[in-house]
């Protein structure tokens, strides 16, 4: 269950005995170390990370998913947008992303391949639209302000 201490305690709590509570805190030890290696979270936080939320990894994975990419992209009239024919190469290459995607997907892309931008495309009926470009400096900078948020929040 991922509460070794409660178990123990609960345990000498009912008995009252320390040689079973002694017995129960080794046992608890050793399935802790042993499920440690093997499952690496407890019992609830697979349960929650099945559900698609990360709550193990702090809240700063758990940003990426909420910022859509959609909303953090240059349209094709931005004054600084990218280079409409370098994005349509990049698209033939393969390299964009959708405007259903959240950074939590596009960050990963931009480490992986040292990009500046990506485009975003629309899919829709086997149509690929381009409706603009994801630059990595527009999308740390959103991070930023989240991850700042949540810090002026925890600690006020």
């Amino acid at each position: 269950m991922g509460a070794p201490i409660s178990t123990t305690l609960i345990v000498f709590e009912l008995t009252g005995d320390w040689q079973t509570g002694l017995a129960v805190m080794v046992a608890v030890s050793l399935s802790s170390a042993v499920s440690g290696n093997l499952v690496h979270r407890s019992f609830f936080l697979s349960q929650i990370e099945r559900r698609g939320v990360h709550l193990a990894a702090g809240p700063q994975a758990y940003l990426l998913a909420t910022f859509g990419v959609i909303n953090i992209m240059r349209r094709p009239n931005h004054p600084r947008a990218a280079p409409e024919e370098r994005l349509k190469a990049m698209i033939d290459e393969g390299l964009y992303v959708t405007d259903t995607a959240t950074l939590e997907t596009a960050m990963p892309l931009f480490e992986t391949t040292n990009e500046v931008f990506f485009p975003v495309v629309n899919l829709k009926d086997d149509q690929m639209t381009l409706v603009g470009a994801l630059f990595q400096v527009d999308a740390l900078k959103a991070y930023n302000r989240a991850l700042a948020a949540t810090a002026a929040e925890e600690h006020s």
